[in-house]
């Protein structure tokens, strides 16, 4: 949660602890500091100054004094009379210039002859040895004395011809008197423009302030949802103003956002929604409740990258046939679901029909190709297993190549023909395969989420390990081999979120016992390419019964006469039906039942082929009804009453 900042002290308060009142006093300090040093660097000057004219002040009244001693002494030796020292110091004596100034006179020597102050005698030789050497050098001047605290000026000129020296001395606290009253009420006048300078800051400061503490409240408002908070009234077209204007600005963006966000809100819960309904449509649709049979076991699921995804699977049973598909749409999303749909209806309509992998296949290829202008193809892999003979016949549309597991558990990759995706090529002609699938062997039948599933590493799931997953589940159910591969590539994504919809169909033909007839059936089309199923029908026949092999040929050639006399002639051209066998031991007979729907034909009635006639000269057909009769020991016809033709093959068996 986002804790609101601190407003609550008052703009008095508020005046210290802004940043431009920290700034304002920190310029003040500035300014008095360099006024400070320019005050003193002014004093230090103006001491030199004031040094100089008080040298000037003190050595005119000394010149004066001096003068009037050179008239006195002018004045007495035109009277023919002389002046002692006593009256040159009377008239040094008037010398004053400050009121703790001294005068001095030394003779020619530089020994003191007078001194107005016992200040000189207290002093040390060296300094009295300073003054007498400067006053007795016969010139005038100006030099510093008693350096230290004592520090004064000494100003000093020469009297006359007997070699006296007057010197007036000038302390440093009579020089710089005059000054004290200077820097007393300039400090004052500093103090009071500080004063006046900081209160002109304060209330610029205030003034400046205030308006952004009323931003900040307006701000506060606009954060805590009252868009139309109103804000400051600014005047002065400064930064202030442009600030508002962003917050004006910044209020109408924020209502704008808003109605867009709940726009987009309302519109994304909506197709969320419908989505959502989507995704349980799409669930709804595949296959949950699989056939529960002694004869096979069967077991998918179907995890959506998204709410709905592209994969599909699908399996449906008639009589002892197994149709079953897993596919992908390219893609993802909604129009991946959409074309799952049609894909998986049109697999179920033609799988009723009794088509081969290869004809399913073939007329979903042209059924999407028909619509396609999404411009997206399809990978399936489509099959039917015949329960009752054991055949699988598969037809892959680039598809990946399904697991299979033998009776013995052995897990390899199925052989599969590389045939295009559908939704690519019209008029395809696709491949289709067919293999013996005892009782014991199962298929794993899944799409590319599976191998293709990511690690945190980036590995890959990959097929062998696909492998090597499945050897261990040989003796398990389907539902526990489909959760198992789950739970595997569960533990191998960790924490990656799962890329590509995954799909896994399992198939395991078990072993399944006749009932007390010994009845077998098979159910065929009536296309020729049926004829390879009806011979692995009747070789599992004859190794049920133990029949040899020589036998074994004799029924197969009669029964195939027979079944393909039925395919070509019983049913118009252009005509879908199917045909029937059914194979039944009795004691040392077996009985070959051919059932079908067809036109009705007594092949008992038919005429014989005469085999002694040439062969240009002999009618076409009747060949087959021969073989038949005379490779069986009984051929009867029936014409039921629900327009059914029933031909039954007797032949005996040791």
């Amino acid at each position: 949660m986002i804790e609101a900042p601190n407003f609550e002290y008052k703009y008095d308060l508020a005046l210290w602890k802004s940043f431009s009142a920290r700034l304002s006093v920190a310029i003040l300090i500035i300014a008095a500091g360099v006024f400070l040093v320019a005050l003193l660097t002014y004093l230090y000057f103006s001491e030199e100054l004031v040094k100089e004219e008080t040298a000037i002040k003190a050595r005119t009244e000394l010149h004066d004094a001096v003068l009037m001693m050179r008239l006195r002494a002018t004045e007495a030796e035109a009277r023919g009379d002389t002046m002692g020292v006593a009256d040159y110091v009377a008239l040094l004596q008037e010398v004053r210039p400050y009121r703790h100034s001294f005068t001095l006179m030394a003779d020619s020597t530089g020994q003191m002859v007078y001194a107005g102050d016992t200040i000189i005698w207290q002093s040390d030789e060296k300094e009295l040895r300073i003054i007498g050497r400067a006053m007795s050098s016969g010139e005038s001047g100006m030099r510093e004395v008693f350096q230290g605290a004592r520090l004064s000026l000494l100003i000093y000129e020469p009297v006359g011809k007997r070699g006296l020296a007057a010197a007036v001395v000038c302390s440093r606290t009579d020089i710089l008197s005059s000054y004290k009253v200077f820097i007393f009420y300039g400090g004052i006048a500093f103090l009071a423009a500080l004063l006046v300078l900081f209160g002109c800051s304060a209330i610029a400061i205030y003034r400046m302030v205030k308006p952004l503490h009323l931003f900040a409240d307006s701000a506060m408002s606009i954060a805590e949802g009252n868009l139309d908070t109103p804000l400051p009234d600014i005047q002065s077209e400064d930064e202030l103003l442009q600030l508002r204007n962003s917050f004006a600005y910044m209020q109408t963006s924020l209502k704008q956002y808003i109605e867009d966000l709940k726009v987009t809100t309302a519109t994304k819960e909506h197709m969320e929604s419908e989505l959502t309904i989507a995704h349980d449509i799409q669930m709804g649709m595949i296959t949950k409740d699989f056939p529960h049979r002694d004869d096979v076991d069967i077991y998918a699921s179907m995890l959506p990258a998204r709410e709905v995804g592209g994969d599909l699977y699908d399996v449906v049973i008639d009589g002892d046939e197994l149709f079953f598909i897993v596919g992908d749409v390219a893609g993802k999303g909604v129009p991946a679901s959409l074309y799952m749909a049609v894909t998986r209806t049109l697999f179920r309509n033609l799988a009723s029909n009794y088509q081969s992998p290869a004809n399913v296949v073939r007329e979903i290829n042209r059924a999407i190709l028909s619509g396609n202008d999404q411009d997206l193809f399809v990978t399936l892999f489509a099959g039917v297993l015949d329960l009752k003979t054991h055949v699988l016949t598969y037809c892959n549309a680039a598809q990946n190549a399904p697991v299979l597991v033998s009776p013995t558990g052995e897990c390899s990759l199925l052989e599969v023909e590389p045939n295009l995706p559908i939704g690519l090529v019209d008029r395809y002609t696709y491949e289709e395969q067919q293999m013996a699938f005892e009782p014991g062997s199962a298929l794993l039948l899944y799409t590319d989420g599976l191998t293709e599933a990511v690690s945190p590493q980036r590995e890959l799931f990959g097929e062998d390990r696909l492998l090597a997953c499945m050897r261990g589940c040989h003796f398990v159910s389907a539902r526990q081999v489909i959760a198992h591969l789950q739970q595997e590539v569960t533990e191998f994504v960790g924490d990656r979120e799962q890329s590509d919809d995954l799909t896994m169909l399992f198939i395991r033909h078990l072993e399944s016992q006749p009932d007390e007839a010994g009845l077998r059936t098979i159910v065929m089309k009536n296309e020729v390419t049926e004829v390879e199923r009806l011979r692995t029908f009747v070789s599992s026949v004859c190794r049920e019964l133990k029949i040899d092999n020589s036998m074994m040929k004799t029924i197969n050639l009669a029964l195939e006469e027979a079944v393909v006399n039925v395919i070509n002639y019983a049913y118009p051209k252009g005509t879908r039906g199917h045909v029937e066998v059914t194979a039944r031991g009795e004691g040392n007979r077996l009985l070959l039942t051919i059932i079908d729907s067809g036109k009705p034909f007594d092949p008992t009635q038919a005429d014989v082929a005469d085999t002694t006639t040439d062969l240009d000269k002999r009618a076409v057909g009747g060949l087959g009804i021969y073989l038949v009769r005379n490779l069986m020991d009984d051929v009867r016809y029936e014409r039921t009453a629900d327009g059914h033709n029933v031909l039954t093959l007797v032949k005996k068996i040791s």
